[in-house]
């Protein structure tokens, strides 16, 4: 067994401790009969129901609106899924006037753990209030890109946060040999420092595998991705043409880091540089490279044309994720991104930021729910919930129950197709198709939790402080 990535448990636990289930091989969650699964769901998910009923008022208000005071059924766990926008169901006007006391005791609604000595005096913007929480609580906030400006705050305590260590390892088993994955080095396309789900993979991997070498760890950017930029970024998409972004609000806070922030911008050219150095120091090792098919594709471009091309060692891991998010892409960008890197892509998974870990993609093409996801799917229209049998298409919900700071049950604003019937790869248990749709993409905006759009929000706020008098 290694540190930190893998140990012995013992199946009889996991209805009491349905945390358990994350630590079985992959080979092991995939091969449950779906009659134990069902069975050790059930348990797990009264287990969490009554840990958390009285524990999260959110979730203590929906179960009485909706007349659940004990679980029963699987299908009980559907009445109690929060939607996705629970997590940004504060008054913005809170973050505008820095009324982040206020915000905290809207938080402290959302976790188990303790925020009512949270000292927030002080605290002038987004950031140094995540900063606090951290600090003060131990509780990393997950955050969106907040295409509107309002961001969604997901709290995750330490419990949580570490098994992001777990959850790196599960990704890659059955990708070929992964023990010693603490000498695999990392390269990411995006921040080094971020408040994102992939952020806290990136700090846990450094704290509990790479023993905190930084070296371990190749990011194109080192600094911090800063949730303040992100809001002020959505608003001014929101705000539309140019005439108009003037009515933006900007934080005095971050007016005073003006001249930080636009120094990083002009740095830029100079870390793209570095970064690409980088990795041609690491030409012919074995790595790990993150990132969507947009910002491999970034990169895949500009190494090729610095002459950069069969990068990495054939065995190295890639797994893109989130598709194309909507961006036209060249026909033939994945042989431009395998060219570059000189491996072939390895699987892919399905989930989002409220989710501890992706559904593994398996041969068939199909991603599978893992044993401590209890999935459903409900009538767009009418929220009824679907038959658990068959083929059914609707708006994907889940609880995850590995979870024990928050609750892990969210109504998504994915549109998925789930096959309770056997996959075509032979294994059983719930799959979803890879025609994953954004409801929200057709009924106009996106608040998902995710950093697809980070770079580009960060870009607009940067451009237009750079403006700002």
């Amino acid at each position: 067994m290694e540190p930190g990535l893998a140990q012995d448990v013992d199946s009889s636990q996991f209805g009491e401790h349905p945390e358990l289930m994350m630590w079985q091989t992959r080979k092991q969650s995939l091969g449950m009969s779906p009659e134990l699964l069902e069975t050790v769901q059930l348990a797990g998910l009264k287990t969490r129901f009554k840990h958390f009923a009285d524990k999260i008022p959110v979730l203590a208000r929906l179960a009485d609106e909706q007349g659940v005071s004990e679980i029963n059924s699987l299908a009980d766990g559907a009445k109690l899924l929060f939607k996705h926008t629970v997590y940004k169901s504060y008054p913005l006007s809170l973050v505008e006037r820095n009324r982040f006391d206020r915000l905290t005791t809207w938080l402290a609604n959302l976790t188990t753990v303790d925020l009512s000595n949270v000292d927030t005096s002080g605290v002038a913007c987004i950031d140094d209030w995540l900063d606090v929480l951290e600090a003060q609580a131990g509780v990393r906030v997950i955050h969106s890109t907040g295409t509107s400006g309002k961001l969604s705050f997901l709290p995750r305590a330490q419990v949580d946060r570490d098994l992001a260590i777990r959850t790196y390892r599960y990704t890659h088993e059955g990708r070929g040999e992964v023990v010693g994955l603490d000498k695999i080095p990392v390269i990411t396309h995006g921040h080094r420092y971020a408040y994102s789900a992939y952020g806290n993979q990136l700090d846990a991997l450094s704290r509990l595998l790479f023993g905190g070498d930084e070296s371990m760890i190749i990011a194109m950017q080192p600094g911090r991705m800063s949730a303040d930029l992100l809001s002020l970024g959505g608003r001014l998409t929101a705000l539309g043409d140019k005439g108009s972004r003037s009515d933006a609000q900007v934080a005095p806070a971050l007016i005073a880091k003006r001249e930080a922030f636009l120094q990083q911008q002009r740095d830029g050219p100079a870390r793209r540089a570095a970064f690409f150095d980088k990795l041609a120091a690491l030409r012919g090792r074995r790595v790990v490279m993150s990132g969507n098919w947009l910002m491999l594709h970034e990169i895949a471009e500009e190494g090729l044309a610095r002459g950069m091309s069969n990068m990495f060692a054939t065995d190295s891991f890639y797994s893109p994720a989130g598709g194309t998010k909507g961006k036209k892409l060249p026909d033939d960008y994945k042989d431009v991104v395998r060219k570059f890197l000189g491996c072939h892509e390895t699987g892919g998974g399905y989930g989002m930021s409220e989710m501890t870990c992706t559904m593994p993609k398996c041969s068939a093409g199909r991603y599978h729910a893992l044993p401590w996801h209890i999935v459903y799917v409900l009538d767009p229209k009418t929220g009824d919930l679907l038959p658990r049998k068959g083929t059914q298409t609707g708006r994907f919900g889940v609880i995850d129950l590995s979870l024990q700071s928050h609750w892990g049950g969210i109504l998504s604003g994915d549109e998925v197709t789930l096959q309770f019937d056997p996959c075509e790869c032979g294994q059983t248990g719930v799959t979803v198709s890879d025609d994953v749709r954004r409801y929200t993409e057709k009924e106009g905006g996106d608040d998902k939790i995710t950093c697809a759009g980070a770079p580009e929000a960060h870009d607009a706020a940067l451009s237009f402080l750079a403006e700002f008098e």
